[in-house]
């Protein structure tokens, strides 16, 4: 009878042991909680840099479309570093002024109608299309210069800005 008794408690020892055992394997194995129903949107959204002019859509003197960031829109009563003349409606005073905070910048934009490119304490180049046909001008720090109609030619068309010093 000792024999049955030491046999019965072994057994239920072991069963003691083992459905402790699955109690905790099992409190381990447990899936995370469902998240919130309402969503959380103090997380920054996903930013993928396309190169876009910030604001682009509120400027109506010119098409703005893409930059750096180095080249920006600036009011031409304040000192402004690149100043581009043109006969663009709704231009009352004649020109479109950029400030550049870097020796180093680009802007692609669409301006037609230019006839000067001026610059202050920064060198530019400068891409223009007119009659089909594109050129480079160079314009260098403190300078002045004459395109299209300002020099007796077919209207031109400002396509991009890049400052180089």
């Amino acid at each position: 009878m000792k024999r049955r008794t030491r046999g019965l408690l072994t057994a239920l020892g072991a069963a003691v042991a083992i459905t402790a055992c699955v109690s905790v394997l099992a409190a381990a194995d447990t899936t995370p909680p469902a998240p919130p129903t309402t969503a959380d949107t103090s997380a920054a959204p996903l930013a993928l840099e396309d190169f876009a002019y910030p604001g682009a859509n509120g400027v109506i003197k010119v098409k703005l479309l893409r930059g750096d960031g180095h080249i920006t829109l600036a009011d031409c009563s304040s000192p402004s570093q690149i100043q581009i003349w043109t006969r663009a409606p709704g231009n009352t005073d004649n020109r479109i002024c950029f400030a550049a905070d870097t020796t180093t910048g680009f802007l692609a934009l669409e301006l037609p109608d230019v006839f000067a490119v001026q610059t202050s304490g920064r060198s530019l180049r400068a891409s223009l299309t007119a009659d089909g046909g594109t050129q480079t001008l160079d314009v260098p720090k403190d300078g002045f210069k004459g395109v299209g109609e300002g020099v007796s030619r077919a209207p031109t068309t400002v396509v991009e800005l890049r400052v180089t010093g």
